[in-house]
């Protein structure tokens, strides 16, 4: 599918392509802000996708913002083509950007999950990251973020939280 995709479109177009399943909003700066690309490209790009059906411009007033038509013939294949990040990838993929040895999953509901995060992660960043992904998606993520130490620690005294599964692992590259 990525080879179809590379095929029909931009690198860019499928960098903002590949933020909009999942989401009822889209804003162009936020789209910017999380592909890195300029905001006159990811305008321009809009444009287009508002063109096909895809996105809708919703005023309010000074601002713009679009809503995404999932009834939309270019929704449905954009679904096909491009799958829905759950809010736990999204989550992961963001904090292993950070200094981040490993992220488990402790618990799972259907709207809600427990995560553990070793590293030297500032708390306050994680805890961001669980913020928006709860305005965005409903999805609340409880993390706790320990130092490597802190977690040995708890090892050895036998009181670490159960790992159902391991989402991040930093590979080491010294090996």
């Amino acid at each position: 599918m990525e080879n179809i995709l590379k095929s029909m479109f931009d690198e860019k177009t499928i960098s903002v392509l590949s933020e909009i399943p999942g989401r009822k909003t889209i804003g162009i700066r936020e789209i910017s802000r999380k592909t890195n690309i300029p905001v006159a490209t990811v305008y321009r790009i809009f444009k287009k996708l508002e063109k096909s059906g895809l996105l809708k411009k919703t005023k309010s007033g000074v601002f713009s913002f679009y809503e995404v038509n999932q009834n939309s013939k270019a929704y449905l294949l954009l679904e096909r083509l491009i799958p829905k990040k759950s809010p736990l990838d999204i989550f992961t993929t963001i904090v292993s950007k950070e200094k981040t040895e490993e992220i488990h999953l402790l618990d799972e509901g259907e709207d809600r999950a427990s995560l553990l995060v070793i590293g030297n992660v500032k708390t306050k960043k994680v805890q961001e990251i669980c913020d928006a992904i709860k305005k965005e998606f409903g999805y609340s993520i409880k993390p706790l973020v320990l130092t490597r130490a802190q977690y040995e620690n708890m090892v050895s005294l036998n009181i670490a939280p159960a790992s159902k599964k391991l989402l991040f692992k930093k590979q080491n590259l010294y090996k």
